[in-house]
């Protein structure tokens, strides 16, 4: 390979980067043997299947079949090409690609200028905010707001002027492209063809990826103009649905302290921070989607939602916590004052008051659904109470825990002085209702992972015989080069599966080129996506470490037999199909005809059993 995709550099790269520390970036995970575990970033899943082998520097995801080796990961997870991939982890391990050597493809070429520009813009946005006049009425604001210099330094916060093309004329003048400074969304193009400025007279905060690069920002507005924040529009780098801001530094705080705190805003992540509380992360301006939940979950189980004490405040916190458990989430929900949102409980109680009488006091679903859905009732006769009774208890019913379901029943009735008994009765004709109406409506789910009862081991149990030799041999060939030249020498037929043949042929290869038994290595060396999945997958496989001559013997015979016990059951067949046609043959000589075609198949059956038999 030439260029880019020179060995050289691809090695040296590999070598420099740990598997295992670039993953952890995206996926929790914990150590499970020799391997490590977490929730798959590429499919929905709530128990692990999701493997990173760390001696061997390859991933191996038994529940949707993803694999391969370092550059394929942060090929599929940021959606890069090889070219894109490799520059990002030799940026990453300090490693200079030479000038000469970056063929970089037209596409490669913009969105890296996409990235370029961001990271630009947004320390000019800061140079404007602290140090020149433009920025004085907006550093007064943050002031205002109590935020600190160090803070607006750690968040990188700025300011655009209120200016048409301040920052069209700045990029113009660094060469940037117009045209694909629109598409990046820090330009906008007007109906008459004409460009400007997005961001005018806006603070900004810059909203990075989950590796800390900007890809986007959000402005808000100082002199309350419609909209009070905007934000960058979807380009090829920001995927609003996607992303989460502050997660890039939430990561390590959440996953030491095993929690993070969910706001709705990047000014209550920036005041939470400067109190003292790291682990908190926003969603950008809308309802949480599946896709963030699914993100938090890889990164961290428990979730303290802080969400805004209006009603508004109110209703997206049930939305985000029917998406956060759907993934497996432990959810709290944080109590705030109606009409205040976190950063204004900070700014007028203190970091002491939000930990102790707001985080602390985070209260559980159940506790959290039954206030709201109080809120909802006026409760001023016997009706409006039986109504919010009846409401109560479906919402109590559906706990898991009989403790759980005891202790609201017991509160209820206390509350609306009625018999325990009595409640707990009408409790169980509302779980059968339910039970009911769910047995009614209900529809067998696609399961999504390795585990699902069992699913996955049992379809690898049914596997015919030569299949589970091919696959053992695979593995062995992948360790111990001997085993592959043994394979090579001895096996009479290809193997009968074709992804099978094509992982044996590149092995062989392999070895022929002189590289070492290493299955991470292996996998590296091969072109094709799916086969470096297979192998991945082959060499995640729990097989022993001392495998006998004996075994793979008897792997080999499997794999020489099944097309002679392929023909064999196709003879067996044929024959049977000829006794038929003899039984019911209209004149003599067609039957006669017939049995001698069927001796003759016979003669052939007894040759393969003995073969076999001998084999």
């Amino acid at each position: 390979m030439t260029g880019l995709n020179s060995e050289e550099i691809v090695n040296q790269v590999r070598a420099a980067v740990d598997l295992v520390d670039v993953v952890s970036e995206y996926v929790q995970l914990r150590k499970s043997g020799r391997a490590y575990l977490g929730l798959c970033p590429f499919h929905s899943e709530k128990s692990p299947s999701f493997n990173v082998n760390a001696d061997r520097q390859f991933f191996h995801c038994f529940g949707c079949g993803a694999g391969g080796d370092i550059f394929s990961f942060m090929m599929k997870i940021e959606q890069l090409t090889f070219p894109e991939a490799l520059q990002k982890l030799a940026d990453r391990a300090g490693i200079i690609i030479p000038q000469q050597q970056k063929e970089e493809s037209p596409k490669h070429s913009a969105k890296q200028l996409m990235y370029e520009a961001h990271q630009l813009v947004a320390k000019l946005y800061h140079y404007v905010l602290m140090h020149t006049p433009y920025g004085t009425e907006a550093r007064r604001y943050l002031e205002k707001r109590g935020m600190s210099v160090q803070t607006i330094e750690e968040f990188q916060i700025g300011f655009a002027p209120d200016s048409w093309d301040f920052l069209t004329q700045w990029l113009k003048k660094r060469q940037f492209s117009q045209e694909l400074m629109v598409e990046a969304g820090l330009l906008v193009k007007s109906e008459h063809g004409r460009i400007f400025d997005r961001f005018r007279g806006r603070v900004m905060f810059p909203i990075h990826n989950s590796q800390g690069e900007v890809i986007g920002f959000g402005g808000r507005s100082l002199d309350g103009a419609h909209p009070k924040y905007l934000n960058s529009p979807e380009t090829p780098l920001f995927n609003k649905s996607a992303t989460i801001f502050n997660l890039h530094r939430a990561r390590a705080v959440m996953r030491r302290r095993k929690q993070a705190i969910l706001f709705e805003g990047y000014v209550d992540v920036i005041s939470a921070s400067q109190a003292g509380f790291g682990q908190g992360i926003a969603t950008l301006g809308t309802a949480i989607t599946e896709q963030q939940a699914r993100l938090i979950r890889k990164n961290v189980e428990q979730v303290i939602i802080c969400y805004d004490g209006d009603t508004a405040g109110q209703e997206a916190t049930s939305k985000a916590i029917q998406l956060l458990q759907e993934t497996g989430c432990t959810i709290r929900i944080a109590p705030l004052p109606a009409g205040m949102d976190p950063d204004d409980y900070i700014r007028k109680y203190g970091a002491e008051s939000f930990s102790q009488q707001v985080l602390l006091r985070a209260m559980p679903v159940t506790a959290f659904r039954l206030q709201h859905l109080r809120s909802k009732h006026v409760l001023q006769d016997k009706a409006d109470q039986a109504r919010y009774v009846q409401e109560a208890l479906r919402i109590i019913t559906q706990l898991n825990s009989p403790i759980e379901r005891d202790l609201y029943e017991r509160q209820l009735a206390e509350e609306f002085s009625l018999s325990l008994d009595a409640l707990k009765l009408e409790a169980k004709r509302v779980y059968k209702e339910q039970k009911s109406n769910a047995q009614r409506d209900k529809v067998t789910p696609g399961w999504n992972n390795s585990i699902n009862n069992g699913k996955f081991a049992l379809a690898k149990s049914l596997a015919p015989a030569y299949e589970t030799a091919e696959r053992k041999l695979l593995y062995y060939m992948m360790h111990k080069r001997e085993i592959a030249d043994r394979v090579m020498q001895e096996c009479k037929a290809d193997f009968q599966i074709d992804e099978h043949s094509a992982l044996a042929a590149y092995l062989y290869a392999y070895y022929a080129e002189g590289f070492a038994e290493d299955p991470g290595q292996f996998i590296h060396y091969m072109q094709e996506e799916n086969l470096k999945q297979l192998a991945s997958g082959l060499a995640m496989m729990e097989c022993k470490e001392d495998v006998s001559d004996t075994e793979i013997g008897d792997y080999i015979r499997q794999v020489n037999n099944y097309p002679l016990r392929a023909e064999l059951d196709r003879l067996r067949e044929e024959q049977r199909t000829l006794n038929l046609q003899a039984t019911t043959a209209d004149d003599e000589d067609t039957r006669k005809q017939l049995e001698i075609q069927a001796a003759v198949v016979g003669m052939k059956i007894l040759e393969l059993e003995n073969a076999l038999k001998e084999g």
